[in-house]
């Protein structure tokens, strides 16, 4: 049987409308959800019992660019080795954040599937202190 030069062309068309859309699907679904910095420091404000991970490296962690108020340090690098961790802490929020919030991603979606409730800060510190303005130091140094 012969298939017409229309017919073929919509089968290719529509099987690949459906993988694409399937894959979508899969890629949206995250294991964590993400947060602004504006919503993180309303919630520190109000003093939510969130914790807070900087997957960045020492160096930027103790950098001029400086860390959330009571952040703990993990590199995403070393998560895999370390995020037991944070064991304890399954039942608190975790936001997690770095420079701009790619390696923070990574490190929201790793913690996500392993069953921690992750919130991955959009902008990483880059993004916080911009919101921030001068007061970084404020907070700094309030841990």
């Amino acid at each position: 049987m012969r298939i017409s030069k229309v017919i073929l062309p919509v089968i290719v068309l529509a099987f690949f409308v459906n993988r694409c859309s399937r894959q979508d699907a899969l890629e949206g679904e995250k294991p964590y959800k993400d947060i602004t910095p504006v919503e993180v420091r309303a919630r520190l404000e109000k003093n939510d019992r969130l914790v807070i991970l900087d997957v960045r490296t020492k160096a930027e962690y103790e950098s001029e660019t400086g860390h959330l108020p009571g952040a703990i340090l993990i590199p995403v690098q070393e998560l895999e080795g370390r995020y037991q961790e944070l064991d304890s802490l399954r039942n608190r929020e975790i936001v997690a954040y770095c420079k701009a919030g790619v390696r923070s991603a990574r490190a929201s979606k790793f913690l996500g599937e392993k069953g921690f409730k992750v919130l991955n800060m959009l902008g990483g510190i880059t993004a916080w202190n911009e919101i921030k303005g001068d007061t970084t130091k404020t907070l700094k140094g309030r841990e």
